[in-house]
């Protein structure tokens, strides 16, 4: 039975933002997951070396477990944003409603 109560135009947008939602929670975890396992690995293993690998004047951990991910953040969010995103029309609501 339907909620007399509810809005008449929270449908579509309330799907819109939960699939937004989605998108990213599942981006943030796959960030969170590159980040963490890459750093605490590659990171363990560089201290265990006499000499550090360098990458562009930064430890070669650093840069493919924080820098890299952190501009594929970047891109995915601009790219999200543009493309992804979508602003819902909220529906006119009815006079006995306001």
């Amino acid at each position: 039975m339907a909620d007399s109560n509810q809005r008449a135009d929270t449908g579509a947008s309330f799907r819109q933002c939960l699939l937004e939602l989605k998108w990213m929670v599942a981006t943030w975890a796959v960030f969170f997951a590159w980040v963490i396992g890459y750093s605490s690995v590659a990171g363990y293993a560089a201290a265990e070396q006499a000499e550090v690998q360098m990458v562009w004047g930064i430890p070669r951990w650093v840069f493919f477990g924080w820098l890299i991910p952190l501009a594929a953040a970047n891109v995915f969010t601009v790219w999200f944003c543009l493309c992804k995103m979508q602003d819902e029309p909220m529906e006119e609501l009815p006079e006995d409603m306001l």
